[in-house]
Order: C-alpha cells, then structure tokens, then sequence
C-alpha cells in the first residue's frame, strides 16, 4: 500500500484516548474502529473490518497459544494461593528474620518461587514480607518499591516459564511479520538476543540492591512502620492471598513452580531438537517451538498439580471452580491483548510499514533509533499504564523501523520491552505500581514519590546506555 499518515492515525488515536482517559481497553477500540473504516468506508464496513481483524488474529495460532497460555497460567496461580503454600512460606520467615535487611534478604530470596509473573511476585513476596517488614519498622512505602522494583525488572529477564516469554515472541513476531523478515530471524532467538541489552531492568534492579544499604532522597524520610509482636507462629494481619483450603505446606508453593520449570525445559529442549542444526541444547533452545512448548509444559503442570492437592484433600470439583475463577481473572489482558494484535494488523494494512520505511527512518539516523524508541516505550506505558498494551502498539513499529534505519533489531527489541519495564515500576496508572502499594497497605503517592529518584536516576542512565549502544551494535 502506499506510504501515507494515515496509517499513523490508528495508533495515535489510541495513545491519545488512552492518555486521556486512562482506559486502555476503550482506547484501543476507538482506534481499531478508526483503522476499520479507514480501510473500508462504509456505513457499516468499519465494524465488519474490526471484526474480521478479531477473528483473524483469535484464530492464529501463535496469538491463541498465548492467550491460552496465559489463560491458563493464571488458573493455576488461583490454586497454589488457595493451597497455602504462601503463608507456609510466611510463618517460616517470621521465625528466622531478625534484621531489616533481613527482610530484604527474604524478599529478593524469593524470587525462585515467585517469578514466573510479576503480579504473582508481588502478591506472594509482599505477603510473605510485609508482617515481617512491619515488625522491623520498615517503611510501608519502602516495602512496596522493593516489591515492585524485583517484580517486573526481574521477570522480564527470565527467558524461559514465565508469562512474558510468550507475550513477547508474540509481539516480536508480529514485527518480524509487518517488516517482512520473519524468514530471517527466529522470534524467540532474537528475544534471548535482546535480553542483556533491557538496560533499564538491568540498572533498576542493581540500583534497588544497593539502596537496601544506601538511601537517598524525600522519600527515605518517611516514618516508619510501627512496630508489632505477633503471636509466634501466626500472622499479625490478614493474608492477601485467599483463605487455605488444604494444611499450609511449602511444598504446595515449590512444587508446582518447579514442575513448571523442569518441564519448560524439556519441551524448549525438544520442540527444538529436530528443528535445530546441531544436537546441542542451545541450539535447539533458541530454534524450538515456544509457545507451544509453554503451553504444554503448563497443561502438564496443572495436571500433576491437580493430583497433587487432591492427594491432600483439596475437592477437585472446588479446585476447577478456583482455577476458572483465576483464569477469569486476567480476561481483561487477555482481551487488551486481542485488540492491541489487531489494531497492529489493521495499520499495516494501512501502510505503516511503508511510511516508517520512506519518512521515519530517513529521518533517523541508526544510532538514535534505540534510543528514540525506548523513549516513547518509556512515556507511552507511563501515561497509560499498561506496558502490554504499549509494547503492543509500539513493537511493530520499532521492528520496521530498525530494519529500514539498519539498526540492531534486539537492541530495539530491548528498548521496548524495557521502556514497559519503566512504566510498569513508576507509572501512578500502571497495575504493577497500584498492587505493591496496595499489598504494602502504602500510600501510594508517598510510595511515588519514594520510588521516582530511583526509578528516574535508572531511566537517565539507560539513555546513555542506549546512545552508546546506538553506535556499537
């Protein structure tokens, strides 16, 4: 199609809409039904536009994988927080911790059954962590940084059972797929590819280490959470995470994370195995299936973990209802998630690939593209809170204009995935920075206005680290 703006006016409209109204899911629906008419101008072409769009990205099969996945993921958290596996982890905590480094210790030491998404992270390490952090007199808004600051950073690092993992080959396939090289490059490789260059995640977390021994700025003046004896043995405010159905066991925490991640494994391992070119396990890591290969992984963990629990007396009729109960729960991504595809697709249609093909990346010269897009990344899921939703949007675009600059496409990868990251742990509007305060029982503001030194001292350094990047690779 020819180069034109108005392959620009879907996108915007969205950001625009979404800046101002902070709805997120609105906004992409005003957006895919400008796209829809602008592609068919009829009294009801832009509705049957948008629809086919739908269905056309529901019914592929990389995009279903994800939403199936993730679907699915969720259910299985809504069952390990009724096994009691957290607050077997928290009474275990409350005897051994005695400093309030102590506490920070047990929050970062929890990442190995907490990471595979980042609302878990922060639900389960700030249940574990909070009485604990209250008990020392740490800051309630000091407790929500660290939670959010190790949630979102971290996860997005990991390359393998977790949540991100199949969002983001979703994403860059699909910019792989708008900027016509999808034959060249392997999604997944090109993500493990870009994995140590997400600067921010890699500066913030380093940043939030050393600020468990060094504080500085407004926020470090906040009084401190009062002090409070709990009875030994039991919890001095009511747990976050629902009500135990089975005996509180730590094992009902590990042992599904661990089943996740073995199998994980093994299937990246061999899915891959015959699509590889040599018999080595990187090799047929970064060639394998990734979404297929989570997804089953995960439908074998929820099925061992359902015997399991049953073994320990967990109906099996209430444990269906509490999974589709916690798969109910992320319905709402799910759905940002199917209009956001298809608000990408409808602006290739348009020609964007061509516009930021013959305009933009004229205009840009190939070390400043990094940089620019980890820019907007950054500003984007800040003002509307959802990083999803902004690497979504944005993905595509960097992807294209990477190729067309002739830039490094996983430093861009990067740079998206990342400028989410910022948002994720700063953004007032952002889910992230709401749950770890409302998990802390912090003020958000003050627990804002605590994190913003950090966050934006992480965010300036990651900007030269991308100019510099920028001229490198």
């Amino acid at each position: 199609m020819t180069a034109t703006w108005i392959s620009l006016l879907p996108p915007l409209i969205t950001i625009a809409i979404a800046i101002w109204s902070k709805r997120i899911m609105a906004s992409l629906l005003a957006g895919l039904l400008v796209g829809g008419y602008l592609v068919t101008p009829q009294i009801t072409g832009g509705f049957e536009t948008t629809v086919d769009f739908i269905v056309s990205t529901l019914t592929d099969k990389g995009n279903l994988q994800v939403l199936l996945f993730l679907y699915l993921f969720s259910g299985l958290m809504g069952i390990i927080r009724k096994s009691g596996g957290i607050r077997a982890f928290s009474i275990l905590a409350e005897k051994h911790v005695a400093t309030k480094n102590g506490v920070f210790f047990v929050l970062w030491a929890l990442i190995p059954v907490t990471f595979i998404d980042c609302g878990f992270r922060i639900v389960g390490a700030g249940s574990i962590t909070r009485t604990l952090a209250q008990r020392h007199a740490i800051a309630k808004e000091r407790l929500a940084f660290m939670l959010n600051n190790s949630a979102s950073p971290v996860v997005q690092l990991v390359p393998i059972a977790t949540t991100f993992v199949g969002f983001n080959v979703a994403i860059i396939t699909v910019g792989l797929n708008s900027a016509g090289v999808s034959d060249q490059y392997a999604a997944y490789s090109i993500w493990l590819r870009a994995i140590p260059l997400e600067f921010f995640s890699l500066v913030v977390i380093a940043i939030t280490l050393i600020s468990i021994f060094f504080t500085f700025g407004q926020g470090d003046k906040l009084p401190a959470a009062r002090k409070t004896h709990a009875p030994s043995g039991k919890q001095s405010m009511a747990m976050d995470t629902d009500e135990p159905v089975i005996k509180p066991r730590i094992v009902n925490l590990v042992a599904p994370m661990l089943a996740l991640i073995a199998l994980s494994i093994f299937f990246f391992w061999l899915l891959g195995f015959e699509r590889s070119k040599d018999s080595s396990f990187i090799s047929a890591v970064t060639n394998t299936e990734p979404n297929r290969a989570m997804l089953v992984a995960l439908a074998i963990s929820v099925f061992l973990t359902t015997i399991f629990y049953a073994l320990q007396k967990y109906n099996v009729k209430d444990m269906a209802a509490d999974m589709i109960s916690g798969g109910n729960e992320i319905m709402p991504t799910l759905a940002i998630l199917t209009i956001a595809w298809s608000l990408a697709a409808v602006s290739q249609k348009l020609g964007l690939n061509a516009f930021i093909q013959q305009y933009v990346s004229t205009s840009l010269p190939a070390w400043s593209v990094a940089v620019t897009i980890f820019t907007v990344s950054a500003a984007v899921t800040y003002f509307i809170g959802s990083s999803w939703g902004a690497a979504s949007l944005i993905m595509p675009s960097a992807i294209i204009l990477a190729v067309s600059a002739g830039a490094s496409i996983p430093l861009c990868v990067a740079a998206v995935i990342t400028g989410g990251t910022f948002g994720d742990v700063t953004s007032p509007v952002a889910g992230m920075t709401n749950m770890a305060s409302n998990i802390a029982r912090a003020d958000h503001a003050k627990y804002l206005h605590y994190a913003a030194p950090y966050n934006f001292l992480a965010a300036g350094i990651t900007v030269i680290l991308y100019l510099g990047a920028g001229f490198v690779l």
